[in-house]
């Protein structure tokens, strides 16, 4: 009674194991097909016209995110900041980022103005900050990210409030990656600032995951019929043939008859 109690609880034990391995797998399949919608829409964001911002008041980053964009206004160039710690072609240097006053009003707009290398300061920013004009690039939500003034006073990141409270200003909850789309990386000899975006690519192989989930549920399910059905089988087998072949030869007690020999009995 008790080992049939204790094979049923291991029954479902492996059935829940087995249940929980189909059900990542599946769930790795539907994360790829939320990715692939995904970066269907961004890129219909990014291939639709472009939004030109006179004015940021009241526009949504979520709907702003990933759009391509033009912003109009004026450029806060005492207010340029520095992002900390950008590798860029196996060198690491820093992003410019400059606070860009909409023309017609609301909360300045940061835009990304390109990497450079370290020490490139002094040789490049007072150039690009002299021909302010309309920003073009692509637009990214920054609701959510965190970062903080070094000691250096660069940034380790974009962050809109943290940055805005430094300012003193409004700052958008979306900003913008100037420069026009990119095929590739950075790569040495680009002009200086390297500008550009990439679009937004899937990188997480959720197929790859989900057939190592449903790879492990195929293995649990054929050592299971191996050890719980095959080879139960075989031993009775190979355990009823001993028991016949046993039957065939005399017990080691058992008296022995000889046949009679007609001539010895007379």
């Amino acid at each position: 009674m008790r080992s049939h109690l204790s094979m049923a609880a291991l029954i479902v034990l492996l059935g829940l194991a087995l249940a929980v391995l189909v059900g990542l797998g599946v769930w790795q399949l539907q994360r790829n097909q939320w990715k692939q919608d995904l970066v269907a829409e961004w890129d219909a964001r990014t291939d639709a016209p472009a939004i030109v911002v006179r004015d940021a008041a009241g526009l949504d980053p979520d709907a702003m995110d990933y759009r391509h964009v033009t912003v109009e206004g004026e450029w806060l160039v005492e207010d340029v900041m520095f992002l900390a710690n950008r590798i860029r072609a196996a060198s690491r240097g820093e992003e410019i980022l400059v606070p860009v006053q909409p023309a017609d009003g609301g909360p300045v707009v940061l835009a990304n103005l390109g990497w450079i290398p370290e020490g490139a300061r002094a040789d490049v920013v007072p150039g690009l900050l002299a021909s302010p004009g309309p920003v073009e690039g692509l637009a990214r939500d920054i609701r959510g990210r965190t970062a903080q003034q070094t000691p250096s006073e660069s940034w380790t990141g974009v962050d809109g409030e943290a940055m805005g409270a430094a300012l003193s200003l409004s700052v958008a909850d979306w900003y913008v990656v100037v420069g026009s789309e990119r095929a590739g990386d950075a790569s040495v000899g680009d002009s200086l600032p390297v500008q550009g975006w990439q679009r937004f690519t899937n990188t997480t192989p959720h197929i790859e995951y989900a057939l190592t989930w449903f790879g492990i549920a195929i293995a649990l399910v054929v050592i299971s019929v191996v050890r719980l059905i095959i080879a139960p089988r075989r031993a009775r087998q190979r355990a009823q043939q001993g028991t016949s072949g046993s039957e065939a030869v005399p017990s080691a007690g058992a008296p022995r008859t000889t046949p009679r020999n007609d001539q010895e009995v007379r």
